[in-house]
């Protein structure tokens, strides 16, 4: 059980990691697409967020200038970050239920208190007993 806990936090890490990494792809993507005039409406479709937020994630990006890219190879790329983050999104949410799983079995042991998980989770206490509320509701 506690190599499972403490085996967490390398997960979680990982799994961030990436999804940061997708996030920082998408925007970029994002911005090359605006740069290159695609509709601000087919890369809002493509990737599921407001027009308003495109334009604003893609904004932070000023320094992409006009390449004459092909606007479905944009769309095409888009689409392949957005499936990328989608899994890696599914991948978190795994590991946190997960997660949750592992801490409630240690907690209903008895061999373990809320501190020494937090300690092998590296997780604040108050951060597991937030984990710990939806289970309690069920």
């Amino acid at each position: 059980m506690e190599l499972r806990l403490s085996e967490s936090r390398a997960t979680r890490g990982r799994i961030d990691s990436h999804v940061r990494t997708l996030l920082s792809q998408r925007n970029e993507a994002m911005a090359a697409a605006l740069a290159d005039k695609v509709p601000l409406s087919a890369i809002s479709t493509v990737v599921g967020i407001r027009a308003a937020d495109v334009k604003r994630l893609g904004g932070a990006y000023q320094d992409l200038h006009f390449s004459g890219v092909r606007h479905d190879w944009h769309l095409t790329r888009l689409a392949a970050i957005v499936r990328q983050l989608d899994a890696a999104l599914e991948d978190k949410e795994q590991s946190a239920q997960k997660l949750r799983c592992d801490v409630l079995e240690g907690l209903e042991s008895g061999r373990m208190d809320i501190f020494r998980v937090a300690a092998l989770t590296a997780l604040p206490a108050e951060r597991i007993r937030e984990l710990m509320r939806p289970a309690a509701a069920h």
